[in-house]
């Protein structure tokens, strides 16, 4: 719960960390942006102060890349972290996922979408909402959820 205005954030757990590649229907988009949330953001859609606030959440994120780093350094070294079905990351242990989930990240806040090179803030942003909006996308992703309406 934000604290100065009382709105509700939800964070899925499940899926945090890329995680959501792994269930049996995999969530192929960045974020959840389908039609409705967009048509609710009013005449700008994902292209107002939507997209501005990415731009400068990026931007923060990017500039405190170092303590993002060393706060994930430490989930990954919390036994109750759930790396694969339970095991914790230990140095020489072989956790790929732990390290792979590391290195995602890392390239994340360096800028880098899929395998191509860094992208500028405003170039990045622009590539995850295409992501999170693309009909061919939403529609790959579980049924019930209805995520191309």
């Amino acid at each position: 719960i934000e604290t100065t205005s009382g709105a509700c954030v939800h964070v899925d757990f499940a899926c945090l960390f890329d995680k959501g590649l792994t269930l049996r229907i995999p969530e192929i988009i960045p974020f959840r942006l389908t039609p409705n949330m967009t048509d609710a953001m009013g005449v700008t859609g994902a292209d107002g102060p939507f997209r501005v606030a990415c731009e400068l959440t990026t931007r923060i994120l990017r500039l405190n890349h170092d303590a993002l780093m060393a706060v994930l350094e430490s989930l990954l070294h919390d036994p109750l972290m759930d790396w694969q079905r339970g095991s914790s990351f230990e140095p020489g242990s072989g956790n790929t996922y732990a390290l792979r989930t590391r290195r995602s990240v890392e390239q994340k806040l360096l800028g880098v979408v899929g395998t191509g090179l860094p992208l500028s803030v405003e170039g990045q942003v622009q590539k995850l909402i295409e992501e999170a909006t693309s009909l061919r996308n939403l529609s790959k992703l579980y049924i019930w959820w209805m995520a191309w309406m």
